[in-house]
């Protein structure tokens, strides 16, 4: 049980961190809800909150690899793109730009 003990959120940090860096993740030394990697040129951001995971890749293919790697490790459940984070709305374009408003 994570939720209304004491120890919850400290246990469920060191067990992300732990399978974050099991897969390769490197934790920000400015943030540590922020996690990313680089693999064969391809960057990956994975942002966190409580256990709320929202990410940022490069291509579809490390988004799937991503996803696969998570669910070996948590029930996930896929919420479909982004359309606010954190006050600010996320607005893709025709040519694949975000704009945050």
């Amino acid at each position: 049980m994570l939720y209304g003990t004491i120890q919850g959120t400290h246990d469920w940090i060191e067990n992300l961190n732990k399978i974050f860096e099991g897969h390769g993740y490197y934790k920000s030394s400015t943030n540590p809800q922020i996690y990313s990697r680089v693999m064969d040129d391809k960057l990956t951001i994975i942002l966190t909150w409580t256990d709320n995971i929202l990410g940022t890749l490069s291509i579809l293919e490390e988004e799937l690899l991503a996803k696969a790697q998570l669910s070996n490790s948590y029930k996930i459940k896929n919420l479909g793109k982004a359309k606010l984070i954190l006050g600010m709305y996320i607005i893709r374009n025709a040519s694949g730009d975000i704009i945050l408003s």
